[in-house]
């Protein structure tokens, strides 16, 4: 799932990019483009982020100096000064990756109107108003679906071969948080493990937290 989500993001990233240029007639040797991260490469989210990154880099002939990259900045007002940061560092297109960065970044967006601003998850670029103001992000429930029906044939072997019966074949998930986007992807998953065990159940627990090891492990 991840080397999906990392060519569906560097797919978002190249035409992005690529549009801007197109666009406002910027020299491919001045483009800079900026990145702000929930994390950073140690976790698998922000990790799949960072690879499109440097898959478009690569794809696109950028050096180092012209991918600056912001890690760990929390949903805080600390995200709206790492944009503010990259804008001020030149970059034309800036992309951030957690959802509790939004308001902060169309913040930013409504000071730098030359800039171009992209944000994963989200769903308030269109009523921000302002034109340099994006969501992005892939249709992560199709995943998640899929990754449900390879659980569900697993559970339904089990049950085949006397492992386990009908009755015990229970399935956990760890959510982040409570909302549309987990919820929309639990259900996916769900409903792909029901579509193999059709007598699999499932309970979720919510961390409340997009990356804290501590809190999933237990």
């Amino acid at each position: 799932m991840k080397k999906l989500l990392s060519l569906l993001l560097v797919l978002c990233m190249v035409l992005g990019l690529t549009a801007v240029a197109a666009a406002e007639g910027v020299p491919a040797d001045q483009i800079k483009v900026g990145f702000i991260f929930i994390g950073d490469e140690n976790e698998g989210y922000t990790y799949s982020h960072y690879k499109a990154a440097m898959d478009m880099k690569e794809a696109l002939n950028l050096t180092d100096e012209q991918v600056l990259i912001k890690r760990n900045i929390p949903e805080t007002e600390e995200a709206y000064e790492a944009a503010v940061d990259l804008a001020e560092s030149g970059c034309s297109i800036i992309f951030s990756n957690s959802f509790g960065h939004e308001s902060y970044l169309w913040d930013a967006a409504a000071e730098y109107p030359d800039v171009q601003f992209c944000h994963a998850t989200g769903s308030n670029a269109a009523k921000s108003g302002l034109a340099n103001a994006h969501n992005y992000f892939t249709a992560i429930h199709e995943a998640r679906y899929i990754s449900g029906v390879v659980g569900g044939m697993k559970l339904q072997q089990l049950i085949d071969e006397g492992t386990i019966t009908a009755e015990q074949a229970k399935v956990g998930y760890v959510g982040a948080f409570p909302f549309a986007e987990v919820i929309s992807g639990y259900t996916a998953f769900y409903l792909g493990v029901r579509s193999q065990c059709p007598t699999a159940t499932m309970t979720v627990k919510y961390t409340n937290s997009w990356s804290d090891a501590t809190l999933e492990k237990a």
